[in-house]
């Protein structure tokens, strides 16, 4: 039996958690044996929320790192407001009861009519970098103090975004590039120091 089809083990997952008093406590339930191994990973404290008083976030896209990204907003009871294209994600969601804006975040039209104005946050999740590149573009100049984070494949239009005025961004072959360099890191037990930085 290889890993993959091993169901003892824990699905590897990133979880938020908080550490007092020695211990660190997760802010999901988990169902894992006695015993498991974990690695932990600091997060930049000055970025927790710990203010709900902002305003209202708009999530851009709809697919697995949006709603990642509504699941964080959803615990901290912020409001949010999801902008999709995906006709049948659009109704799914609104029979939810969560607030979904139809349209092309790249416009200044979908930007408006989803609150662009009272937002305190611009979540890019979308796959589609033009889309993003656009949509940093427009939101900056309609409100300069939004804080946005944008999602890109690319490092090079990582680079373009946060010319346009992105924040912070999300580069997938970055991400990829770590999630590679730790994986055989842990598999070869970390034994020799690479000469490479990742």
């Amino acid at each position: 039996m290889n890993a993959a089809e091993d169901t003892s083990k824990p699905e590897r997952n990133e979880y938020l958690g908080i550490y007092e008093d020695g211990v660190i406590r997760l802010s999901a339930r988990v169902d894992w044996p006695e015993g498991t191994p974990v690695s932990v990973r600091v997060a930049d404290s000055e970025s927790l929320v710990t203010d709900k008083g902002f305003g209202k976030v708009i999530v851009a896209g709809f697919g697995l790192a949006g709603r990642w990204v509504a699941d964080i907003f959803d615990r901290h009871g912020i409001d949010y407001v999801i902008v999709e294209e995906n006709l049948d994600t659009v109704r799914t969601q609104r029979s939810l009861g969560r607030e979904v804006v139809e349209g092309n975040i790249a416009s200044e039209e979908t930007l408006r009519y989803a609150g662009i104005e009272h937002a305190s946050i611009l979540a890019l999740t979308i796959p589609d970098e033009a889309a993003v590149l656009e949509a940093t573009r427009i939101a900056r100049r309609l409100k300069p103090g939004i804080y946005i984070v944008a999602r890109t494949t690319y490092s090079s239009a990582g680079m373009q975004a946060s010319q346009l005025g992105a924040d912070d961004v999300i580069k997938a072959e970055q991400v990829v590039a770590r999630q590679f360099y730790e994986m055989l890191l842990r598999k070869l037990g970390g034994e020799k120091k690479s000469s490479v930085s990742p």
